[in-house]
This record gives structure tokens, C-alpha cells and sequence, in this order.
């Protein structure tokens, strides 16, 4: 009977690495949980090349709505076969925390592929807000109170938190706005519907190339060569402020390993090519490669990180 068993499970494991090595024999498709302009930039240069490697087509799928969380319950209760994969913002990270009545959980309905690029937040202001510099913006914002919108893309996003620990730790008071998805608020910020915004290079780049909104400030503990005369938050007085956005796919929890394994090596093949490199750096990315077991370790890093911020701030969505 044993012997059986033994012989039952080599067959097994010999069907998933010849499914595997098939693998992918149709389209696949990548759900974004926001809105076009934003985070699908980088999913789609990466689909590209995906695309190329697999002989089949990689399809993005935007299912805005909800900070995301549309999109991700969708691939949470999708077929595990590797055909519907996740883009993940470590935003997710803190929705999976904030929110109260979530019908899946980060941790336990998802399994990493990798990640593969990041980037800071910027502070951004309209230019027609008379503030030139991040001091100046905080002087004119505490002698308006209550006059400034920020905008995000979504709230309990990390666009939304970096603006609440902004609020908290430089005691201005301002409206916060959310959209569904980085696209609507970049849209929000050109016609002075918000006079700020913490987005993401890769959300922004382009327009501040072009100087249609004004960069005051980067988010992460370092300044990003992208914007070298670009100071820091905590450079302007607020030690520690240190948030910035990563990317990465997730597939849904029963995804068989040899599928994973196939998707993350594959995302490595990718990643490799100077090509794509280039491009994600000219959306304002910093190609930043890790595999399915590290990007499980920074997700469960993150979500710890961001548990103890929201019970700080005391701050939940139902």
C-alpha cells in the first residue's frame, strides 16, 4: 500500500513539472486593482517582455476600485493554474491590515511570484500654489488650514498613509482625496482639484520632466538619483519619514509550487534584460529584482510595518 502511495505522489509530482514546463499554453492575464495611468505602467513593460518569452499574450486587466481591493479579491478566488496573476503595490500591505471587511487576506490567500521594481513617493504641489520649496509649501499650509487638498490613489493606499503621517508629524491640517487609482489623481493635481499629491515616480515622472507640477520632496531616507536636487521629508525636518512604493505579482494561494517556481524564474529572465531596465528607469522605477521566498518575507515585513502605524494613527475603513 506504501509502495503505492509512493508511486501515486511521483506521478503527481511528475504531471506538475510537465504542466509546469507547458506552461503557459494560452493568454495570461495580469489584474491591476487601479485605474490606467499609474501602477500598469511597470505591469505593462513587464508583460511586454513576459509576452515575448512565453509566445503568448500577457493581458492587463484593470479592475479599478476601492484602494485595489476589487482587483485583488478577483485573482484571490480566481483558478489557481498561474492564467490570473496579481499586480502587487505594497500598498496591499496596508489594506490588508486597514480595512475591516476584507474577503481576503495578503498573508494567507496569495503566493509571491517576485518583485521586481521600486520607487519613492514624491510631494508634489500644483504650480499654482505659490510655495517653491517643502518649508515654504508647510508655512503657506499652516497659515491656510484646512485649505489644501491632498489627493491619493485611494484610501488606506500608501499614498494616503504617507499623507496621514505627514499631517501627523507636521501638524498641518489638509483634506485628503481620494481616487481610484494613481491615473485619476495625477488628473486631480493638473487642474487644481488638490494642490498635492504623494504619487509614485512612475505615476509623475513624465509631468515633472516636463514641469507641469512642481517635486518638493521625495519620501524614501535617501534622495533618488532620478531627482538628485530633490531634498528628502526627513532632510526637512521630520527624521525618519521614510515610505516608498514597490511592485512585485502575486498569484492565488493553491497555485501548484512548480507553476510559481516557473513564474518567478521567468520574471529573473526578464528582469535581466537591459531593455526593460531602461525603460522601467525612464518611468522614474528602479529595477529591483526578488524572488518568490524573499518577496514572501517582505510582504510579511511590511504588513507588521504598516499594523503598527494604523494603530498608531488609530485609523480603519470598513
Amino acid at each position: 500500500m506504501n509502495r503505492c502511495k509512493r508511486v501515486l505522489v511521483f506521478l503527481l509530482c511528475m504531471g506538475l513539472g510537465a504542466s509546469a514546463q507547458a506552461f503557459p499554453d494560452h493568454p495570461v492575464h495580469i489584474v491591476v486593482g487601479f485605474a490606467p495611468g499609474g501602477a500598469d505602467i511597470s505591469a505593462r513593460l513587464v508583460a511586454q517582455k513576459l509576452s515575448v518569452l512565453w509566445e503568448q499574450p500577457v493581458i492587463i486587466d484593470n479592475r479599478a476600485g476601492a484602494a485595489g481591493n476589487i482587483g485583488a479579491a478577483l485573482v484571490a478566488k480566481a483558478a489557481p493554474d498561474g492564467y490570473t496573476i496579481l499586480l502587487l503595490v505594497n500598498s496591499y500591505t496596508i489594506n490588508t491590515t486597514v480595512y475591516r471587511n476584507l474577503t481576503w487576506d495578503l498573508l494567507r490567500d496569495f503566493a509571491p511570484i517576485g518583485s521586481y521594481a521600486s520607487t519613492p513617493m514624491v510631494v508634489l504641489v500644483n504650480d499654482q500654489l505659490p510655495a517653491k520649496t517643502f518649508a515654504e509649501f508647510v508655512a503657506y499650509a499652516k497659515a491656510n488650514p484646512g485649505k489644501i487638498n491632498y489627493g491619493s490613489a485611494g484610501s488606506g493606499t500608501t499614498t494616503h498613509l504617507a499623507g496621514e503621517m505627514f499631517d501627523m508629524r507636521s501638524g498641518i491640517q489638509m483634506t485628503h482625496v481620494p481616487y481610484k487609482g494613481s491615473g485619476p489623481s495625477v488628473v486631480a493635481l493638473l487642474s487644481n482639484e488638490v494642490q498635492l499629491s504623494f504619487g509614485s515616480m512612475a505615476a509623475f515622472d513624465g509631468l515633472i520632466k516636463q514641469g507641469r507640477v512642481r517635486p518638493l520632496a521625495v519620501t524614501t531616507a535617501t534622495r533618488f538619483p532620478g531627482l538628485p536636487d530633490v531634498p528628502t521629508v526627513a532632510e526637512n525636518g521630520m527624521p525618519g519619514f521614510d515610505v516608498n512604493v514597490w511592485y512585485g505579482l502575486l498569484a492565488p494561494a493553491k497555485t501548484p509550487p512548480a507553476i510559481i517556481k516557473k513564474l518567478s524564474d521567468d520574471l529573473a529572465k526578464v528582469m535581466a534584460d537591459p531593455d526593460l531596465a531602461l525603460k522601467l528607469r525612464a518611468t522614474g522605477l528602479e529595477p529591483t529584482y526578488l524572488d518568490s521566498q524573499k518577496t514572501a518575507e517582505l510582504l510579511k515585513q511590511d504588513v507588521a510595518r504598516w499594523r503598527e502605524v494604523i494603530n498608531k494613527l488609530k485609523f480603519s475603513i470598513d
